[in-house]
């Protein structure tokens, strides 16, 4: 066997198993052990550094499965490098940073999927949130509004609207928002009672 020919086969050799590491990983993850899948992704990624679904899977694990957003950025980063439109490293960045309270980052992510896939509801509903939480109401309400030109029939998003004019005291608004919810999904109670509320609020 030729020194290429050798040297093509181990390398060969090394990332099947790192594949191996990571499915066990998996399994791991499939039971809730984040430690026994961070070890065998540990593994992986020591045989194969490029992996990016260990690279991805890793950062979750530590921030979703041990709540260590420090630790799992580097991973979540680097995944990014290998594939820069990878919309759900993206995603879990950006609602990372978002539930860490650090809203203009959040945003920054969720600006970028934007530019990767501008029709994708949850990040507009996404940014719509954080807008709201950074107590800025205008840019809520349109990313709420382009939410639902995309996703007509999601409640949630004209909930959140009614709410938010009902707030603004823009009661017409707020009744039409409310209105559509009911219309999509009839007998949703906290609709109904909102709707009863902003009727009161209004006469």
């Amino acid at each position: 066997m030729k020194m290429t020919e050798k040297n093509n086969y181990k390398k060969k050799e090394k990332l099947a198993e790192a594949e191996d590491y990571y499915q066990k990983g998996l399994v791991y993850a499939q039971e809730s052990d984040a430690d026994g899948a961070i070890e065998c992704w540990q593994k992986a990624l020591k045989l194969n550094p490029d992996h990016f679904k260990a690279l991805y899977d890793m950062g979750n694990a530590y921030y979703i499965g041990k709540g260590n957003f420090e630790k799992a950025l580097p991973f979540w980063e680097k995944a990014l490098k290998i594939n820069p439109e990878g919309v759900d490293v993206l995603y879990n960045i950006g609602n990372a940073y978002r539930e860490e309270g650090e809203y203009d980052q959040a945003l920054e992510y969720y600006k970028k999927i934007l530019e990767i896939t501008p029709e994708d509801h949850e990040s507009w509903n996404n940014m719509a949130n954080t807008y709201n939480m950074k107590g800025e109401t205008e840019q809520a309400i349109q990313c709420w509004k382009k939410a639902v030109e995309i996703k007509p029939n999601k409640v949630e998003t004209w909930f959140n609207l009614a709410v938010k004019y009902r707030e603004l005291k823009k009661y017409n608004q707020a009744l039409e928002y409310c209105q559509k919810v009911l219309e999509i999904r009839p007998g949703i109670r906290e609709a109904q009672r909102l709707f009863d509320t902003i009727k009161r609020e209004k006469s």
